[in-house]
């Protein structure tokens, strides 16, 4: 009885881990060239890390290791590999807004808010 608990506790942890294996994070390093609010958080002006989490389609971005601003995202296929990251604002009561993030290399934009 012992070894059937035994095995019956591989395959739960088996199990576990294989579906922290599928989450997938994606990383990018991206510019802002001017303040820009993500999701109501002001970014400032600069260089941040970008981590797009597939599984819960949100957008954070860190600097200096510490969580600036995260944003739920919808992801959209592009036709073909970005050659290029950028960007896209629209300006707001409160200044530019990111509405978009296309990353190079990627087959997808990352569309934020009401986009």
């Amino acid at each position: 009885m012992k070894i059937v608990k035994t095995i019956a506790m591989t395959f739960v942890l088996c199990a576990l881990v294989g579906t922290v294996a599928l989450a997938k994070t994606r990383t990018h390093m991206i510019e802002f060239e001017r303040d820009t609010l993500v999701n109501g958080t002001l970014v400032m002006k600069g260089e941040y890390q970008a981590k797009f989490d597939e599984q819960a389609n949100e957008l954070r971005f860190f600097k200096n290791g510490h969580d600036i601003a995260t944003a739920a995202v919808k992801e959209e296929p592009l036709a073909r590999k970005a050659p290029t990251t950028s960007i896209e604002t629209k300006k707001g009561d409160n200044g530019a807004m990111l509405t978009r993030i296309t990353f190079g290399g990627e087959r997808y934009s990352l569309l934020l808010g009401d986009s």
